[in-house]
């Protein structure tokens, strides 16, 4: 298989409103009864901070989508599936979905493991059950031949190429390899460990686990003292960070000073520089998606965004509310595009035009690959300056 190629999001469209893809206004013949759309990933618990804004940004995509005429006409119902993480909580959930014929598809699930652990059911469904996630970077998420996936953000073997380069340009020596034993930090930390050792074979690299919910690194910590790292790459998704950075400044390791620290998506998130009192400084993360704030066609997404939760709201957004929106649009502009039949849209439809249209979204145009897979991606870097996580730019790979 050939390794897809990383490139930077092109011929941006402008969108707005009509962007959300409605159709026009209904009439008997075409305007369906009902339609709903779920959104999933862990709006509560200790991934919140990743799931929370991404929650607000798919129910302003329905709410601009309905306002733009819906369906024909027929407004979208939009229901939550808080999965905490859990894929068994995920598939309980999912299941509701399954044997609703109105539930046309899922924006979510956020996490690689929970897409993993439930993704079988979803495409046994009869008919199959969609989804569109923001995050779920895992490349067996759309490797692995199932009609129902499809994710508007880049993959692992995309990000992690992008995130060894970016530390072999910054003129590593000593690179510190974590994960944080799930199915997305492993495998990320692995192709990175691996293209470190492809591409510069010259940069030593030492690896480490940590776990779960883990808040004690101090024999890691001790690991990476006598290694003398000069770069620490943790693929984590988020509650770990805090801890971790804390435990190496209280070591002698202060990030931006004496040791280099690139984090990943759960790491773009500007509540670890309180939650870590100020140790979190300077750290990099990259993310899957790029900054909002940086596509001209997502200023307008920005306002609203603002409008509807307070002008300090995208400070708190976290790393996925603007991937969440354009997933939000890419399934309602495909339910849009399906037929309705007797006042109903068959789930079968959605799939069809999931895998053969081009759908207009915030983040510039989105056209899927056989696999479900964007065919232009984008991967910011961000840096922890004062309060926030700031843009540095795109990187590729």
């Amino acid at each position: 298989m050939v390794q897809p190629r990383i490139l930077v999001l092109v011929a941006m469209a402008s969108v707005g409103l009509a962007a959300c893809g409605s159709s026009t206004p209904g009439t008997a013949a075409n305007k369906p009864d009902k339609v709903q759309i779920a959104a999933e990933g862990p709006f509560t618990g200790d991934e919140a901070s990743i799931g929370e804004g991404a929650l607000r940004a798919i129910k302003l995509a329905v709410k601009d989508f309905n306002k733009a005429g819906g369906v024909h006409g027929t407004s979208v119902n939009l229901v939550v599936y808080d999965d905490n993480h859990n894929p068994q909580t995920a598939a309980t959930q999912q299941a509701a979905g399954i044997s609703d014929p109105t539930v046309l598809g899922i924006v979510g699930p956020m996490n690689s493991g929970v897409v993993l652990s439930t993704i079988q059911g979803l495409q046994g469904a009869n008919p199959p059950l969609p989804f569109v996630t923001e995050s779920a970077s895992a490349v067996k998420v759309t490797d692995q031949g199932n009609t129902v996936a499809h994710r508007v953000n880049a993959r692992d073997d995309q990000q992690g190429p992008a995130d060894a380069k970016f530390m072999i340009d910054k003129q590593a020596k000593k690179v510190e390899v974590m994960d944080a034993h799930s199915d997305y930090s492993t495998a990320l930390a692995d192709i990175v460990a691996k293209y470190l050792a492809d591409h510069a074979p010259t940069i030593t690299v030492q690896r480490d686990t940590a776990q779960h919910g883990q808040t004690d690194f101090r024999t890691i910590v001790q690991r990476i003292n006598a290694f003398k790292a000069d770069w620490v790459f943790f693929a984590d998704e988020g509650p770990e960070a805090a801890p971790f950075v804390q435990q190496l400044k209280s070591a002698g390791l202060t990030i931006g000073q004496n040791i280099q620290f690139l984090g990943t998506d759960g790491e773009d998130d500007a509540t670890i520089i309180t939650s870590s009192q100020g140790a979190f400084l300077n750290a990099y993360a990259s993310n899957i998606t790029p900054d909002p704030a940086s596509v001209p066609s997502a200023a307008d997404m920005i306002t609203r965004y603002k409008a509807e939760y307070g002008a300090d709201s995208i400070s708190k957004a976290g790393p996925f509310y603007g991937s969440a929106y354009a997933a939000a649009q890419v399934l309602l502009q495909a339910i849009a595009n399906s037929p309705v039949n007797n006042g109903k849209i068959s789930r079968a439809d959605v799939l069809s035009h999931l895998a053969s249209d081009t759908f207009q979204t915030v983040l510039g145009p989105v056209k899927y690959n056989s696999k479900g897979d964007v065919t232009s991606v984008a991967i910011g870097l961000f840096q922890a300056k004062g309060t926030d996580m700031v843009s540095v730019k795109s990187i590729t790979g």
